[in-house]
């Protein structure tokens, strides 16, 4: 029978799991309030301008999606032959990757710790294997976060919270999901890592 340890820990790879994946699929890691004189979300001379839009990692949108759900106003960065996915930063496509290798990497994790609470294996450990996707996990979504966080700041003035009289943009709930994913993974890899080590020891 699974310990406490080791459902717990798949519970939190499955908290993991559903939050990157929400990170990463939603239009809202920067909310931009005016003007957008920088080089994200493809905004540049020969793409129209993202002013007053939400941002993402896929698409940009005009107006609160939130609220309407509506996709009309959103554009994904690969349509039109990659035209806003190619004015894009370097870094900013450095973060895509990073963020759907994190995706692949929990949702590896995620299968390998449901299979050992069903399987068990006298030659094998899978909670070391599943301890070790998630640390993965928790490195990749750590990278993305800070570059994103750090360069975001740097060159387009992104804040925590709405100061008066700034129309810099705002980091929205999609970042702040991803750096909640990264610190529920953590929390999955030491997890695993005691139950890993409790089995080698029994």
């Amino acid at each position: 029978m699974a310990s406490c340890a080791l459902i717990t820990a798949v519970i939190c790879v499955l908290i993991t799991a559903v939050a990157t994946i929400v990170a990463f699929a939603t239009p809202n890691w920067l909310k931009f309030r005016g003007q957008n004189p920088t080089e994200l979300c493809g905004n540049s001379r020969y793409l129209d301008s993202c002013n007053n839009c939400d941002c993402g990692l896929w698409l940009r949108c005009q107006g609160d999606i939130t609220i309407s759900g509506n996709l009309d106003n959103c554009r994904w960065f690969f349509a039109n032959d990659f035209e806003i996915e190619q004015a894009l930063p370097a870094w900013f496509k450095a973060v895509q990757g990073l963020m759907a290798v994190a995706v692949a990497s929990s949702l590896l994790a995620l299968l390998i710790g449901l299979f050992s609470l069903c399987c068990y294996c006298k030659s094998c450990n899978p909670h070391q294997a599943a301890g070790a996707f998630i640390n993965l996990t928790f490195l990749l979504l750590t990278t993305a976060v800070c570059v994103f966080g750090a360069k975001a700041h740097t060159e387009a003035y992104a804040g925590v919270m709405a100061e008066p009289n700034s129309i810099n943009p705002l980091f929205d709930w999609s970042f702040w999901v991803g750096v909640g994913a990264a610190g529920m993974s953590l929390i999955s890899s030491i997890l695993y890592f005691c139950v890993g080590r409790r089995d080698e020891i029994y």
